[in-house]
């Protein structure tokens, strides 16, 4: 089993998130998300407008809505230079989120086990 990664190497991914426009939040965890409204899809459009992690969950602002991630024990993030909205594919696996920017980069949530703990909730600011 791979170590857990470090605040400063989570900050690190989510420091690239900043000014980036999101295109789509993908939960593919069917346990995963833990609001209901507003919606994933209300998040389309919002631009990223800081971040922060602490205690393994992570924050993203932006203009009109926070997503929380919380990462648990195992949970980590992975950039991906060439984002596209995931398909099921026999034999690969499901990360547990992916969020697609506008930019065509993205973030994908994974975890190594097949029970997904990582949790999503997106609220809307005040």
């Amino acid at each position: 089993m791979t170590a857990a990664q470090t605040i400063d190497e989570i900050q690190a991914i989510l420091d690239r998130l900043r000014g980036e426009v999101i295109a789509t939040l993908q939960v593919l965890g069917i346990n995963s998300l833990k609001s209901t409204s507003p919606l994933p899809e209300a998040v389309v459009g919002d631009a990223v407008e800081r971040t922060s992690v602490e205690s393994r969950l992570v924050s993203i602002t932006t203009s009109l809505h926070v997503i929380v991630f919380d990462l648990q024990r195992t949970g980590k993030l992975v950039w991906l230079e060439n984002a596209q909205p995931y398909v099921m594919v026999a034999g690969a696996s499901r990360p547990t989120v992916r969020l697609l920017l506008a930019s065509g980069q993205g973030l994908d949530l994974t975890e190594p086990a097949k029970t997904k703990r990582v949790t999503v909730t997106v609220t809307t600011r005040a």
